[in-house]
């Protein structure tokens, strides 16, 4: 076991822990991305809420697949190093102690790291956060702040990145120099939903994950991308990491798998409005509190259609008005 494997997970919107009112990415006010990743970083360092590990703080189906990556790269005699891609602390150690918050690189989130009025500068806004968050010193000192200084620093090691597409867009650029930095580029294997950044520097390095695999890999639609990352490292205990996770062989394998996987089925639901969804959530809950997740989930088992972030905007906004 001489290789090293960088895993690096995107975070998870669930917490094991309630979220305090002022690390809601919703309650700053600034908009120039250096001053309000500034003004985020020292409500972060300053808030009296105690800590606790990263990977014991998230939580979901996402999160609890993550957790198992470490152990079957040991078992396909890899040396593992769990990391996290948050939107709120940026690149950490999957131990590093932080707090409660809510921060996303989702558009259109109520606690988008995106200020709905942002101003006109270079650059996507969520690179630019990445890039400022990355400045800040993290919550434990000396680590890597961004993906490439971690591949600069193990140049020979292999990285596993796994993460929505909103996620690997605001990494983009970090991940193009993660790959320069590698002794052997094809080393990096980034699994995501094909986007935009698919098409660019980093399509060499991208691993096709959509619904047509969910038949065979099982579970939800928001823990695909784990459940890739889960079913490579399997095959890699078996035929061994050299045979199995280049780039190229893994870009052939999971193109082949989904060729030969059925489109998953249409469910057809009826639409709903704002205000219906919202009548909707306020009467379930009089009768029980429950979480937004649960909520839309008995919505759409009843036949109804509402897109996850909508849902949730108008559950939030409705808490904080109740």
């Amino acid at each position: 076991m001489n290789t090293d494997l960088h895993i690096i997970a995107s975070c998870t919107k669930r917490k094991r822990a309630p979220v305090p009112p002022e690390l809601h990415m919703r309650e700053l006010r600034e908009t120039e991305p250096d001053i309000r990743a500034r003004h985020w970083w020292n409500r972060l360092v300053k808030h009296p809420h105690p800590t606790l590990p990263a990977e014991a703080l998230y939580a979901g189906e996402h999160w609890r697949v993550v957790l198992e990556l470490p152990a079957l790269a040991a078992q396909a005699q890899l040396r593992p190093h769990l990391w996290v891609a948050s939107a709120g602390y940026g690149l950490i150690p999957a131990d590093a102690p932080i707090r409660p918050y809510s921060a996303t690189f989702t558009r259109d989130d109520v606690d988008s790291i995106i200020p709905r009025s942002r101003p006109q500068t270079a650059g996507t806004p969520s690179q630019q956060w990445w890039r400022a968050l990355a400045r800040e010193p993290g919550p434990v000192p000396g680590e890597p702040r961004l993906i490439h200084h971690l591949a600069q620093s193990s140049p020979k090691a292999r990285f596993l990145v796994v993460a929505s597409s909103h996620y690997i867009e605001a990494m983009e650029e970090d991940l193009a120099l993660a790959a320069r930095a590698l002794r052997h580029p094809e080393h990096l294997l980034i699994i995501s939903t094909p986007g935009p950044a698919a098409r660019s520097m980093l399509a060499s390095h991208w691993v096709p994950s959509n619904a047509q695999l969910q038949a065979t890999l099982g579970g939800t639609r928001n823990a695909l991308h784990v459940r890739v990352a889960r079913h490579l490292l399997r095959r890699a205990q078996k035929k061994g990491a050299a045979g199995t996770m280049d780039a190229a062989i893994v870009q052939g394998y999971y193109g082949r798998l989904i060729h030969r996987s059925a489109p998953p089925p249409r469910i057809q639901r009826t639409p709903m409005t704002d205000d219906e969804v919202r009548q909707f959530i306020a009467r379930e809950m009089r009768t029980a509190q429950r979480t937004w997740s649960a909520l839309l989930r008995q919505l759409r088992d009843n036949g109804l259609a509402c897109e996850q972030q909508r849902f949730r905007q108008l559950f939030h906004e409705l808490q904080e008005h109740s």
